[in-house]
């Protein structure tokens, strides 16, 4: 799902995922907000669990809208995006927004207590360039706490792979992000980067779509570079047919890492 960070590379994200934010802003905090665990979390909830409270400093990568601007407990939140788009639309409560690289983060040395990354390090690259970045403006100890997405389907409520099937119609089901997260991999890339991780788990999110406006929305929140817009309406048919009949849960694996420098 989300960020606008992505450097220029000719495999079909050339400058998509920040055209995509630009012109669609909001829509990945519209969809996710809704997304439930089994205790009734979304997985912006479940990230600010994991940051400590009565933080200084805490830096929003790939910021998005904004929605984790006004749930973190901490003095400042910097929010960094590319997308002026979400800017448009992001607070930034006690803090500030920055349109910046993650790659070339305009922040000083040292200067944050943890960075907070909600869907985006998949889209980060080259990923050792932005977990470098990381690491340099965050102080001795401070926490890095991420969710990715895992691409592999779960199935939803009635076991309906809906979320597979979106992936399918929109031709994405043997697509991967920019920077695969899968395994051990990626405790080694953070170890490179001189980050350590220190917490690992994944947590199921529930996303039930109820009209076919709603449908629409929830279809336009994957990405699908090299999509057209006959393939993009086809899916949104097809899931509004499903939806007139009853509700349709989306069901969504969401990574969470944890890391201290």
């Amino acid at each position: 799902m989300r960020d606008s960070l992505v450097p220029m590379r000719a495999d079909g994200w050339d400058g998509y995922v920040v055209d995509y934010h630009d012109a669609n802003p909001g829509i990945t905090q519209d969809v996710l907000a809704d997304a439930l665990d089994g205790d009734g979390r979304s997985p912006y909830d479940w990230l600010v669990e994991a940051v400590p409270p009565g933080m200084s400093t805490v830096i929003d990568l790939a910021c998005g809208s904004g929605p984790l601007a006004g749930m973190l407990d901490a003095a400042q939140v910097v929010g960094v995006d590319r997308s002026a788009g979400e800017l448009s639309l992001a607070r930034s409560g006690p803090g500030s927004l920055v349109r910046a690289e993650a790659s070339a983060l305009p922040i000083a040395a040292e200067a944050a207590d943890a960075v907070v990354a909600s869907m985006a390090l998949m889209l980060l690259r080259p990923l050792e360039f932005a977990l470098a970045e990381v690491r340099r403006v965050l102080r001795p100890g401070g926490r890095v706490v991420a969710t990715i997405p895992v691409r592999a389907a779960t199935p939803g409520p009635a076991g309906a792979p809906a979320f597979a099937e979106i992936l399918g119609a929109l031709g994405q089901a043997g697509a991967d992000y920019p920077e695969p997260l899968h395994g051990s991999g990626v405790d080694e890339r953070f170890r490179a980067a001189g980050l350590s991780l220190v917490g690992d788990e994944t947590g199921v999110f529930i996303r039930t779509v109820r009209g076919p406006d709603d449908a629409e929305r929830v279809v336009h929140s994957f990405y699908a570079p090299g999509a057209g817009p006959e393939r993009v309406a086809a899916a949104v048919e097809e899931l509004q047919r499903r939806v007139r009949s009853a509700p349709v849960g989306i069901s969504y694996r969401i990574r969470r890492l944890v890391a201290v420098r």
